[in-house]
């Protein structure tokens, strides 16, 4: 979805980690008071929210979508929705901060040139 914005930027997800396990294609967000990591951070329509809930499974109970703080390049904080998974889905993937403490979704980052010419700091 961020490729049809004009306002992306990258910004410092607050007080929450990242993890990234094996067996999966697609990372998790947990919560860890005084880890970040850097992600992506743009305006949505509410019909484009709809579509991100509808995507994230909100409704099937697999995510929640949460506000949280992100702290801009220009350290400025910002309010920001952010979607971690629900206790039924944690306790569903057996998710913990343990499965991941290197952050591995940053060499899938790496894959994709064209999002670390534009966003380089997401692999720093």
């Amino acid at each position: 979805m961020w490729k049809n914005k004009r306002n992306v930027e990258v910004c410092k997800v607050l007080n929450f980690t990242r993890i990234f396990p094996k067996e999966n294609w697609f990372p998790y967000v947990l919560p860890k008071k005084g880890e970040s990591f850097w992600g992506l951070l743009f305006d949505v329509t509410s019909s484009e929210l709809k579509e991100l809930d509808y995507y994230e499974g909100v409704d099937s109970g697999l995510y929640k979508r949460v506000t949280t703080v992100v702290k801009t390049k220009d350290k400025e904080d910002k309010k920001a929705f952010i979607y971690v998974p629900t206790e039924h889905t944690i306790n569903r993937a057996n998710l913990s901060l343990e499965i991941d403490t290197n952050d591995r979704w940053k060499e899938e980052i790496k894959k994709s040139q064209e999002i670390v010419d534009k966003f380089p700091e997401l692999v720093k």
